[in-house]
């Protein structure tokens, strides 16, 4: 019996390939409203901007990031230092657990650094986001005019 076992075994194997990877369960992290603002043709530096939703029971943390836009992908927030806005790099965002992050203008964002080309409007751009527990999450970021501020909750797209 355990030899006609292992041939059906075998037989199967052949026939249906290589097994599948296994399933984790339905995706935990969706994000939405990814975009970034046109730049000027000599400018060196983007940004984008999205809102991640932790559909998970446990807590998450977006911990880096790449795009072939642009030759580095850093997470940042922006500070207010004694009355002047800078922005610094932050080694994660945290997703807590049924929880949002908003990545927006003025706040946390994903600083691209030495652009390959400027960033025209109407474009979009992959951009690749790892998570702590999710893993690989590919985004594809429309380009919106300089200077663009406007709500986004009318439009978005599920990963």
């Amino acid at each position: 019996m355990k030899t006609i076992l292992g041939a059906l075994a075998f037989i199967l194997a052949i026939a249906l390939g290589p097994a599948a990877p296994a399933e984790t369960g339905p995706a935990t992290i969706e994000i939405v409203h990814a975009w970034a603002r046109a730049t000027a043709a000599s400018a060196k530096t983007g940004a984008a901007y999205f809102t991640i939703t932790n559909k998970g029971a446990a807590a998450d943390k977006l911990i880096a990031a790449a795009s072939p836009v642009a030759a580095k992908a850093e997470l940042h927030t922006t500070i207010m230092d004694n009355g002047v806005m800078k922005m610094r790099p932050v080694a994660a965002i945290d997703v807590e657990a049924g929880g949002q992050a908003e990545l927006k203008p003025g706040g946390m964002h994903l600083m691209l650094l030495d652009l390959k080309a400027p960033l025209k409007e109407g474009q979009t751009f992959p951009v690749t986001l790892t998570f702590e527990k999710a893993g690989k999450v590919d985004v594809t970021v429309t380009v919106e005019k300089a200077g663009a501020m406007r709500d986004h909750s009318s439009h978005g797209m599920k990963m």
